[in-house]
């Protein structure tokens, strides 16, 4: 059935776009951000409290949002439009996030800002090409 092998799409491309996103934020940035996020953050002791409901959501989101808009516009599998539209999606949903951020947050830094500018088309581009390499695997 179709409707299960789309639900696949998403959610391959889901794993894989947070898998992303935590080397990125975790791993490679990981100092950087949480420096940088530390002093707006909800604190548990001396540790980051995460909302893990509001991250998941944020997350299913954002996937959500590149996985329909690349399907949506890329009909046959094309790599470099899924790309782009994956990108635009990722500047939409990340790249104004930390820009929105740094106009309104004092303490929000203008290297999480670059760092998240970087990052939202990165990501996008990124879950576009899964999203239509899976489309053509499952699809």
């Amino acid at each position: 059935m179709n409707i299960i092998r789309y639900f696949l799409v998403w959610l391959l491309s889901f794993a894989f776009t947070s898998l992303i996103d935590v080397i990125w934020h975790l791993g490679i940035f990981k100092r950087a951000y949480s420096e940088g996020i530390k002093p707006l953050a909800r604190m548990s002791g001396d540790k980051m409290a995460f909302n893990p409901f509001a991250g998941i959501l944020s997350q299913v989101l954002v996937v959500t949002c590149i996985v329909f808009l690349v399907l949506y516009k890329v009909q046959k599998v094309n790599y470099q439009e899924a790309m782009l539209i994956g990108a635009i999606a990722g500047i939409l949903a990340i790249t104004v996030y930390g820009v929105t951020n740094y106009a309104l947050f004092k303490d929000w830094s203008l290297k999480l800002t670059v760092l998240e500018v970087i990052w939202g088309p990165m990501l996008g581009g990124f879950s576009g090409a899964f999203v239509v390499w899976m489309k053509s695997l499952l699809i």
